[in-house]
């Protein structure tokens, strides 16, 4: 018989680890190791979860990507390795393994893919507010190297981060204009209108008729053509996930705090190596806020050897000043990946025939009555519950914020009033205004991802750069090296060449910088943190 014993541990809950629900409305909590069977080395997690806001309906799902954490004797925080995978793909059916459960929620599903880092939990039908209580998962801790007494000691975290399922499926890239559209977006050569995308095969990118193709009006585009788009790249047509919103400064903060010391050095920018950090805005390497971003630590008291402890006290808003290293790093430690300029496309405008300048809700930069900037809060700013102003007719996005950068030295005041900086994911979905569809009041894309127009920077791989277009879709296994950073191969490395800026920013001055297909930064090689810069991933 086998040897099977009971015990609860004092547990650690997804983002602020005091149980309350911050970024995204999402909520895990009540996490324990309920049951351990010694023999075969398996720990039984539990917990429950709860997420707003949604659905299963035609067209796709969204649905949470969790994942454990554990804390070594040592005080290193591990990824968990989850026993079993799902039969089979996904395909909005429930694939819960045996022994694991989705909880009772009702009209429920959960699907764990083979690499076995962590699982999905969606609706099955209907929408609103899911509630699921009582999820188990099977922790494989033969995997990790510890003895039972020493899991019996372990605390352990369950992680999650919304996400959107983007279906398989043909769909088109760049403007109707062609060459006359945004600048640099893609077309077919020579002036053919958007190119579509039919399959995941290799792509030419050239001057032949009919063949993909984007200017060149700066190096920001692409390297020089001929250059072929590989079978391998993500392109958009096999289904794959994003994430629903922006990361969170809460989020973030979760992320630095279970690093050690060293790694955490390498994530932020202020020299955190003494007891006293003066910089205690630790992103932004200064005394006070800048810019809106709110990631934070003590002054003193910080010691010189164990982990810094970092906190936030604007949870919910998007973490701004994210250098390509940290997207990377946090992607390989949740086990997900960046996306590509493609499937950022394809998760902005859908399957449909683009319109000439779309924004991500479905709208022409012509069409201003559907286009509204956020101005200011109603609400504590950063819970991710402030409701938006002006509390009348459609605002839907975050831009026109400050003096952007091409403006610096023109104006002496920005044009419009109000903040300077990212806002929070959910406030455009906080409050429905005006008599248009819940998509423009919430500026949602077609597969309901948010923000992809505005507030933050999407950091893409690109197809414009050699190391871009050696990307896969590999995943990352939760682990990082000793300084920190991604280990995956054929991603773009701590340099950021491979990657660039899609999506427009808070400090866009003009719709016509948040268009889908604009590409002016799309290859833009930046390894340092940048006030734009956001974090959004993908699996």
């Amino acid at each position: 018989m086998k040897k099977l014993f009971l015990f609860l541990i004092v547990s650690a809950v997804f983002l602020a680890l005091s149980g309350q629900a911050f970024a995204s409305h999402l909520k895990i909590d009540k996490v324990m190791i309920s049951e351990v069977n010694t023999q075969d080395k398996i720990a039984t997690l539990q917990f429950n979860i709860v997420w707003e806001n949604s659905w299963k309906n035609e067209t796709n799902s969204d649905g949470v990507w969790f994942f454990a954490k554990y804390k070594t004797p040592e005080g290193l925080w591990k990824h968990v390795s989850l026993k079993t995978a799902s039969a089979g793909s996904f395909d909005y059916l429930d694939h819960t393994p045996d022994m694991f459960s989705r909880g009772d929620g009702a009209d429920m599903g959960m699907w764990i893919p083979e690499e076995k880092t962590g699982g999905f939990l969606f609706r099955t039908k209907g929408n609103g507010n899911s509630l699921s209580k009582n999820v188990r998962i099977l922790w494989d801790y033969s995997k990790e190297g510890i003895s039972d007494a020493q899991l019996m000691q372990s605390p352990v975290q369950v992680m999650g981060l919304e996400m959107v399922h983007v279906p398989r499926g043909e769909f088109y890239v760049g403007d109707p204009k062609g060459p006359n559209g945004p600048d640099n977006s893609f077309y077919s050569y020579p002036d053919k209108g958007s190119y579509q995308i039919k399959s995941e095969d290799s792509i030419l990118v050239d001057k032949v008729d009919g063949a993909l193709y984007c200017d060149q009006d700066n190096p920001r585009s692409r390297e020089d053509v001929p250059f072929t788009i590989p079978a391998a790249f993500p392109k958009g047509f096999d289904p794959f996930w994003i994430m629903k919103y922006e990361l969170s400064s809460q989020q973030f903060v979760d992320f630095l705090n279970t690093l050690d010391r060293k790694q955490q050095q390498s994530m932020v920018e202020a020299d955190i190596s003494q007891d006293e950090i003066k910089n205690y805005y630790v992103k932004t390497n200064s005394a006070e806020e800048h810019l809106r971003n709110a990631i934070v630590t003590a002054k003193k008291g910080n010691g010189t050897i164990d982990p810094v402890k970092f906190y936030t006290y604007a949870p919910a808003r998007a973490v701004n000043f994210m250098s390509w290293s940290n997207i990377a790093a946090i992607a390989d430690w949740a086990g997900l990946r960046p996306i590509t300029e493609l499937e950022y496309e394809k998760a902005a405008r859908g399957p449909g025939k683009p319109l000439v300048n779309e924004l991500s809700w479905g709208v022409a930069m012509e069409d201003i009555e559907k286009i509204g900037r956020v101005d200011t809060f109603d609400g504590a700013d950063g819970s991710g519950y402030e409701k938006k102003v002006p509390q009348k007719g459609v605002v839907n996005a975050c831009f026109g914020g400050g003096i952007a950068p091409f403006d610096v030295g023109k104006k002496t005041a920005p044009d419009n009033p109000g903040f300077e900086g990212p806002v929070s994911g959910e406030i455009f979905e906080n409050t429905l205004q005006g008599d248009v569809s819940e998509r423009i009041n919430t500026g949602a894309s077609y597969y309901g991802v948010r923000n992809l127009s505005g507030n933050l920077w999407e950091r893409c791989v690109t197809i414009g750069h050699t190391l871009g277009r050696s990307f896969v879709a590999q995943r990352g296994d939760g682990a990082l090296t000793q300084d920190g950073f991604a280990n995956v191969s054929n991603w773009p490395g701590k340099d950021g060449a491979g990657a660039g800026n899609r999506g427009g920013v808070w400090s866009s001055p003009e719709p016509k910088y948040l268009r889908v297909s604009l590409r002016f930064a799309a290859n833009f090689p930046k390894s340092e943190d940048g006030k734009n810069s956001g974090c959004r991933l993908g699996f």
